[in-house]
């Protein structure tokens, strides 16, 4: 068996690579190919397909009526379109999903990845599992991270739209009333807590 040498540079980057391109949507879809009649546990007989199809979801049909699999236009058809991102030709962009998004502080602009953790009080930020900031609201899917669980996720989370809508609001308007925050940097092994500018805390 030929041994390709590759670096540790190429072996790293072409992970990432691979994570992209097996991580697209339509590469995802494909994993519903040969379980479309399935029939799924405890739902009374519902195959994929009658699952799909009920979340507004159907098989491409070929003009000769040939059945094949699912596209990304056929499941942005069962997608609610308060969570599409849809451009001025009517083009979806991408695709939301309403999830804990976790507030963060970044100390450094240049260093993006060392972000903080937020808390809305000191005493929160001094408790070793104190809980950090989090608001539900929608999250664009990043395009090279699908997985079939976020799609089903979205086709559920569409029939039920206004009533997590409503949870977000009032996700929303709980981070409003905030108006203090804080993180916490450790020296050593002392946690120090220090107040830090609501204005620049992202999402």
């Amino acid at each position: 068996m030929k041994q390709t040498k590759i670096t540790v540079k190429q072996e790293n980057k072409g992970k990432r690579g691979i994570l992209d391109l097996t991580g697209q949507i339509s590469q995802v879809l494909k994993q519903f190919e040969g379980i479309y009649t399935r029939k799924l546990p405890e739902t009374d007989g519902l195959t994929v397909e009658d699952w799909m199809e009920a979340h507004g979801v159907p098989r491409f049909v070929t003009p000769k009526g040939v059945k094949k699999g699912y596209t990304p236009a056929l499941v942005n058809g069962g997608w609610r379109e308060e969570m599409l991102e849809v451009n001025d030709s009517n083009k979806v962009m991408g695709n939301y999903i309403f999830k804990n998004v976790p507030a963060k502080y970044v100390m450094d602009e240049d260093d993006k990845e060392a972000a903080y953790r937020v808390y809305a009080s000191e005493e929160e930020a001094l408790k070793a599992d104190g809980k950090p900031v989090s608001v539900y609201r929608l999250a664009l899917i990043d395009p090279h991270k699908w997985s079939v669980n976020t799609i089903l996720t979205g086709l559920i989370q569409s029939r039920k739209y206004n009533k997590l809508a409503e949870k977000s609001k009032e996700a929303e308007d709980k981070w409003a009333a905030i108006e203090h925050c804080y993180i916490v940097k450790t020296e050593g092994s002392e946690r120090k807590v220090i107040e830090v500018s609501k204005d620049r805390v992202e999402f």
